[in-house]
């Protein structure tokens, strides 16, 4: 069963959380995520237990307990949805059928030629 940890203290090790769920053993997978812009852990944890009746244990004993000056929250993971499509910049105006929006009409005139004008910025 995977638990997530959270309200955790920035200044909570690793080994301080794997000393709490030492009755819970073993831990078959943890992870402290890492803010990727400061590199310091954060606010939160999973902890993945060996069966369900483990975990349920854990979170009845742990839930609620004091860590780091902070009381930790722990229940059962939810699994990510993926309910947001994942957002491209780049994407032709014309792809995008999802905002229910019209398409972008290019009406920049033309020169003798026959391609757009392009315009200049001030």
């Amino acid at each position: 069963m995977k638990l997530f940890i959270g309200n955790l203290s920035y200044d909570t090790s690793e080994s301080e959380l794997r000393e709490i769920f030492a009755e819970f053993e073993p831990i078959l997978e943890f992870v402290r995520p890492i803010n990727r812009d400061t590199g310091q852990p954060r606010g939160f944890a999973f902890v993945t237990l060996k069966d369900h009746e483990t975990g349920e244990a854990a979170i009845e004993a742990l839930n609620g307990k004091s860590l780091g000056g902070r009381q930790i929250a722990i229940n059962e993971a939810e699994e990510r949805s993926n309910s947001r499509p994942p957002q491209n910049r780049y994407r032709p105006v014309e792809e995008d059928v999802t905002s229910g929006a019209a398409p972008r009409v290019d009406d920049r005139p033309t020169d003798k030629k026959g391609n757009k004008v392009k315009y200049k910025s001030i």
